[in-house]
């Protein structure tokens, strides 16, 4: 399935989101992270389930991923990033196999980052 270049700024941009959530997770009060791990099991849900058509095992693990995501204690800093970086992972190789989106690897992150 081709998708449009919206859509692939829309998933690029999940993507993303994941991925800032697994790197700042530890810096943020226990309320900053429930209201991210809910935005984000939202997210993967509402954006991801109606479209997918080649990758439904990805899917299901993506899906099997934010259920433990949206269970987890949030004062449980290791578990919450553990699944967000296995999340960003499982995502980025779902997206790459439905809709041929590059598999880019993460940067090296600058002093700006810090």
């Amino acid at each position: 399935m081709a998708i449009d270049t919206l859509r692939q700024v829309e998933l690029q941009h999940l993507v993303a989101e994941v991925r800032r959530a697994a790197r700042t997770l530890r810096a943020q009060t226990r309320l900053e992270r429930d209201t991210v791990r809910r935005t984000l099991t939202d997210a993967l849900r509402n954006d991801l389930e109606p479209t997918a058509e080649k990758d439904l095992e990805g899917l299901e693990a993506i899906r099997v991923w934010a259920s433990a995501l949206e269970d987890a204690d949030v004062g449980d800093a290791d578990l919450l990033q553990e699944l967000l970086y296995g999340i960003d992972a499982l995502l980025r190789v779902h997206l790459w196999r439905e809709a041929g989106l590059l598999l880019v690897p993460p940067e090296a992150r600058t002093a700006a980052d810090f």
